[in-house]
């Protein structure tokens, strides 16, 4: 559709063929929850530029996130609920046309530039390596999620699915799923998990030092 209901994300970026659970806490929020699960259950996601903002304005939103599928939905005793949402399509917002008794926008799709080669299967692998040995590091992260990001042929794709899985920044995130380009979106996204590997590596060598001293005393 080409306008939709806008939920303002705090601290979240969400990809599209990605799944993810929000929890939802301020009244507008939970009156758009409310109608557009008695809809067609489809709303636009987007993120706050400044994270401590109780209530957003258009102003302080960034203008891409994803288009999601809100599906199963649960109510919580403090009054807030429990949705899970699936990212389905990147789209920017072109203009907002009602911000009562929520945000309501019109937006359009936003496509890949397509990318193909010898360059683009050198950094899909280099990427899939760096995620590999981070997955081997970082205990939040199951083994399972290397081979099904080795099962994702499309590196565009893959790029969402291992950015949505990392505990990187919300702005590194919100940089990534910006990106039209394909090549720049695995180069990006490689240069951020080289740094995360470099910090995991060094710590990991610390803790080894460390023990070494405590079983010499």
């Amino acid at each position: 559709p080409g306008t939709l209901p806008v939920l303002p994300l705090r601290d979240t970026v969400v990809f599209p063929d990605t799944m993810i659970p929000l929890t939802i806490g301020q009244d507008r929020s939970i009156r758009l929850i409310d109608d557009v699960l008695a809809s067609d259950r489809l709303l636009m996601m987007v993120t706050s530029k400044n994270a401590d903002l109780e209530t957003p304005a258009p102003a302080d939103l960034f203008a891409v996130g994803t288009v999601g599928l809100a599906h199963k939905m649960v109510k919580l005793p403090d009054g807030t609920m429990r949705i899970l949402v699936q990212g389905l399509q990147r789209a920017q917002v072109v203009q907002y046309v009602s911000e009562q008794p929520y945000l309501v926008a019109d937006i359009e799709r936003m496509e890949d530039v397509p990318s193909e080669g010898v360059q683009i299967d050198a950094l899909r692998a280099g990427l899939l390596n760096v995620f590999s040995k981070i997955v081997g590091l970082v205990p939040y992260l199951p083994e399972e999620l290397q081979m099904a990001a080795a099962n994702v042929e499309d590196p565009g794709a893959l790029a969402f699915l291992i950015g949505s899985t990392m505990r990187i920044k919300t702005e590194d995130k919100q940089q990534l799923l910006e990106e039209n380009n394909i090549e720049r979106r695995l180069r990006l996204l490689t240069r951020i998990l080289t740094q995360e590997l470099e910090v995991l590596e060094l710590g990991s060598k610390i803790q080894s030092d460390v023990k070494e001293e405590i079983d010499k005393t």
